[in-house]
C-alpha cells in the first residue's frame, strides 16, 4: 500500500526538480535586460570557432587606461571562468594609430610571446609613457624576450598578421564598438548597455549572457 502511494509522489518531486533547473525555466532568474545592460548585435559572428564553447571576447585598446585597469579583473575572470567559456581578446582598430598597436598584439601572438608581451605593452604606454608607434621602439620589447630582429621583421607585416588586422578592423565596425573595453558574448551580445556603470558590472552581465547561451544549447 505504501509503495503505491510514494511512487507517484517521488515522480512528482523529481519532475518538479527537473523543471526548476531546466533551460526553459532559467529565464525567470535572469537579472539583466536588453538595451539597458547589453545590446544585441545584428548578425552573430565569433572571432574563433569553438563549437562546444561560448566565446567571450574582450575588445580592447593598448592606449585605453580603462583597459589597462581592467586587466586585473580579467585575470581573475579567466582563472575562475566556467568551463564552457572560451575567453579571447581582439584589439580595436579605429584608425592607423590603433592598427599599429593591434599589430603588436598579433605579432606577439604569432611568435608565441603574447603571455609575456601583452601586459608589458600596457605598462610601457601607461607607466613608462611610451607611444610605441615606431618599429624600433616596438622591437625593443620583443628583443627583451629573445626575439631576433629577423623574426620580428618577418612577422610584423606578415600575411597572417595583416589578415587578423583586417578582421579586427571589420569586426570593430560590425560590433559597432564605440568605447573600450567592450565584452562581446558569442558574437551576439555586447555587454556595454547604458546602465552599465562599472567594469565589475560589465563582467557580471557577461557571465549571465554566457550562461544563457550555454543553457540555450542544452535545450532539446
Amino acid at each position: 500500500m505504501k509503495s503505491r502511494v510514494l511512487t507517484p509522489v517521488l515522480w512528482f518531486l523529481l519532475g518538479s526538480l527537473v523543471f526548476a533547473i531546466s533551460p526553459s525555466n532559467a529565464q525567470n532568474r535572469w537579472k539583466y535586460e536588453e538595451n539597458k545592460h547589453y545590446r544585441t548585435l545584428p548578425l552573430a559572428e565569433n572571432v574563433r570557432i569553438e563549437n562546444d564553447k561560448v566565446e567571450v571576447l574582450e575588445v580592447f585598446a593598448y592606449s585605453c587606461n580603462h583597459c589597462f585597469n581592467f586587466e586585473s579583473n580579467l585575470e581573475v575572470f579567466e582563472k575562475n571562468k566556467a568551463s564552457y567559456i572560451d575567453f579571447v581578446r581582439m584589439p580595436v582598430v579605429y584608425s592607423e594609430g590603433y592598427k599599429m598597436h593591434a599589430r603588436i598584439y598579433y605579432t606577439a601572438e604569432s611568435l608565441g610571446k603574447l603571455d609575456v608581451i601583452h601586459l608589458e605593452v600596457f605598462k610601457a604606454i601607461h607607466l613608462d609613457r611610451k607611444r610605441l608607434m615606431n618599429e624600433k621602439e616596438i622591437y625593443a620589447l620583443f628583443e627583451k624576450h629573445g626575439v631576433s630582429k629577423n623574426q620580428f621583421e618577418n612577422r610584423f607585416r606578415s600575411f597572417t598578421v595583416e589578415s587578423k588586422l583586417n578582421r579586427a578592423e571589420r569586426l570593430t565596425k560590425k560590433y559597432k564598438i564605440r568605447s573600450t573595453p567592450t565584452l562581446v558574448i558569442n558574437g551576439k551580445f555586447a555587454a556595454n548597455g547604458p546602465s552599465i556603470r562599472t567594469l565589475e558590472e560589465m563582467l557580471s552581465v557577461t557571465k549571465e549572457l554566457a550562461q544563457r547561451e550555454y543553457l540555450a544549447r542544452q535545450s532539446p
